[in-house]
């Protein structure tokens, strides 16, 4: 694929998020100093794809913010945030809104945290903070209204959701990186099912069942904790496959149709979330 120049990069993000006001010096610096672009202005090729994705999974998140009152603190909980790409390209389209947030970032790569620090005083953002710490033990000062996790590992995905609920946000925006987990147990369940055979016979054919039973998993999950959850595709597959997105907000106690269906289909198919060891309340 050939890498996009500036005016391209431009012309993307006015496309998808029209109302702010975009100068194209101004990109470029923002995206040499999160370490997206070379000093020459170019997007390293190993990034490039890692721009796209963060411009479509913040539209997301900056939609959940102008559901959140003005009046109210709004507080962002990165899960997994790595080189913190994501809050930092938030934090520049909600400034252009003029809209003010508290951003905490959460990994357990120190030198990430220590990079993400370096990199939002580059900027001049004060608003930011970063932690070392596992997802689901961190315990952030203030409650957040949104967790977002982008591409969080395996299991960190559901740390992420997990800490989330228990946090009671609001939102809650995931874009899952792998599903390891899951498609490592589903072969066992056609031992149990013989109908399921088929479908764990080729490595792809397992990996597919894989994804879309982990997913469904974790959306009944979040509806059973009382969340309205929308599960689509967030990015167009030519910049990564990686591109299924749960976007949830908080509207009821719980759930117990969902909390069924969740039950019925995890013992359909033999399997262990990692996500009810963190929510008992699923078992």
């Amino acid at each position: 694929m050939q890498l996009p120049d500036q005016a391209e990069i431009l012309a993307y993000l006015r496309s998808v998020f029209p109302e702010a006001e975009w100068n194209l010096d101004e990109i470029v610096s923002f995206y040499k100093t999160i370490g997206i672009m070379n000093p020459s202005g170019r997007p390293y090729a190993a990034r490039e794809k890692k721009l796209f994705e963060v411009i479509f999974f913040a539209s997301h998140v900056v939609r959940c913010v102008e559901n959140i009152s003005r009046t109210r603190e709004t507080v962002l909980l990165d899960c997994g945030c790595g080189r913190s790409y994501l809050p930092f390209f938030v934090n520049l389209v909600l400034r252009k809104k003029r809209r003010n947030i508290t951003y905490i970032g959460v990994d357990t790569e120190l030198d990430l945290i220590k990079k993400s620090y370096q990199t939002a005083e580059a900027l001049g953002y004060m608003n930011m903070e970063f932690h070392q710490s596992s997802i689901i033990d961190f315990k952030p000062e203030k409650e957040p209204n949104i967790v977002c996790a982008l591409h969080a590992c395996d299991t960190a995905t559901d740390e992420a959701i997990a800490r989330g609920i228990q946090l009671k946000a609001r939102f809650i925006v995931a874009a899952p990186c792998c599903q390891r987990q899951i498609v490592r147990q589903i072969g066992k369940a056609s031992a149990e099912v013989p109908e399921l055979k088929p479908f764990v016979e080729t490595k792809i054919a397992k990996e597919y069942v894989g994804v879309a039973l982990t997913e469904t998993l974790r959306k009944l999950a979040l509806e059973s904790c009382g969340y309205k959850v929308d599960m689509f595709e967030f990015v167009p597959t030519r910049y990564t496959p990686k591109n299924i997105m749960l976007r949830a907000e908080k509207k009821q106690a719980h759930n117990p149709e969902s909390l069924r269906a969740y039950q019925a289909l995890r013992d359909y198919f033999n399997v262990k979330p990692k996500i009810q060891d963190f929510l008992p309340e699923l078992l």
